[in-house]
């Protein structure tokens, strides 16, 4: 698909906003992957975590750090009408077509490298136009940058739409408990999302690359929908695998991230943030839902079948953690350390955990 059709398709410029200029690039992933870096941290306060969940977390929050480098690359000497590509309206993360244009690459990443003179001829070539002619080396240096971009290209550098991992037995005792987890991009919303399905099966689970396999994926890709509260996902995904037992159903949610030099931002944190604007300031939203199965029940049985099982979920008396279906919820807040002082002197995010970014990580 070519850029202009995603353009016509996505409606790219109803909440996105162009990025372009290498400073602005630079300062925007720089922003954003400080943020990312300081989510451990973070959910290391959290609610206690299994370690294959905590393996979990750190693949997806890596893989899309990997993606914002190579986004970066990209990006340095953007192309006119083809700048990157933020939603500012409430998410602050690329959008989604980025994606695609990312996957576009790759599969013709060795014809495209193959067209590309050798590094070591564009460096010449750079100090050619610098020392001998007196020229800044704008050719040359794009297509540096380009080479450099599709070297570092690679499968494991690009968030999909769609990723699960496979099965990973937690603690002992019989029946086994798994954890299973899949990751999402959210088309509507532009922003990632990872689902942790503590489980029990009606037997041995499906083993990574078999047929059952697949349809576990196939059913989680259809129930994950950023919009949709976390109890719909977990009742669809207990309805199309019917071995499938989720005890406890976890959703990572990341953003919005707010940074007033390439976002909209809403409230008192928003208007802090405003002026604070010549200080670069930034924050990135973290939630983590929780959704804990109270029970079984048995529904449609009758004379001529004994009906399936079915979670009932215990959901929280709190009326926002009931709306959103969830037993728990936590959020933070990731935000440089000066900027952390002034939120929680002000009092601005009583609801959030704040998660400081220490200056030297700069």
């Amino acid at each position: 698909m070519s850029e202009a059709a995603i353009a016509r398709h996505f409606r790219l410029d109803e909440n996105c906003v162009p990025v372009s200029g290498a400073p602005r690039v630079r300062v925007y992933f720089a922003q954003l992957r400080r943020a990312l870096a300081a989510l451990d941290s973070g959910l290391a306060h959290a609610t206690p975590q299994a370690d294959a969940e905590r393996r979990a977390t750190r693949d997806f929050v890596g893989r899309l750090c990997r993606t914002l480098d190579v986004l970066a690359l990209r990006h340095f000497f953007p192309v006119a009408g083809a700048e990157l590509r933020i939603d500012a309206s409430d998410s602050g993360f690329v959008h989604w077509s980025a994606l695609l244009e990312l996957a576009a690459d790759l599969e013709r990443r060795q014809a495209a490298l193959a067209e590309l003179p050798p590094a070591d001829e564009l460096k010449r070539r750079i100090l050619e136009q610098i020392v001998r002619y007196g020229l800044p080396p704008t050719e040359p240096r794009a297509a540096l940058m380009r080479r450099l971009y599709l070297e570092a290209l690679a499968p494991d550098s690009v968030v999909t739409p769609f990723r699960a991992g496979a099965l990973e037995r937690v603690g002992s005792g019989e029946p086994g408990a798994w954890l299973w987890w899949f990751a999402c991009y959210d088309r509507a919303l532009n922003r990632p999302f990872l689902h942790l399905v503590y489980s029990e099966w009606d037997g041995e689970p499906p083993a990574e690359g078999t047929p059952e396999h697949a349809e576990l994926c196939a059913a989680a890709e259809r129930a994950a929908a950023g919009r949709a509260s976390l109890l719909a996902v977990a009742k669809r995904l207990d309805e199309l695998v019917p071995r499938l037992r989720p005890r406890i159903v976890k959703r990572l949610v990341l953003g919005p991230f707010w940074a007033p030099a390439f976002t909209g931002s809403e409230g008192p944190l928003g208007a802090l943030l405003v002026e604070l604007e010549a200080r670069w300031p930034f924050a990135l939203q973290v939630e983590s839902e929780i959704l804990i199965s109270e029970r079984e029940a048995r529904v449609g049985a009758g004379w001529l079948s004994k009906g399936a099982l079915r979670q009932v979920f215990w959901l929280s008396d709190a009326p926002e953690r009931a709306a959103r279906g969830v037993s728990q919820l936590e959020r933070f807040l990731i935000l440089p350390h000066w900027l952390a002082q002034r939120v929680r002197g002000a009092e601005l995010a009583p609801d959030h955990r704040l998660v400081p970014v220490a200056e030297s990580a700069a």
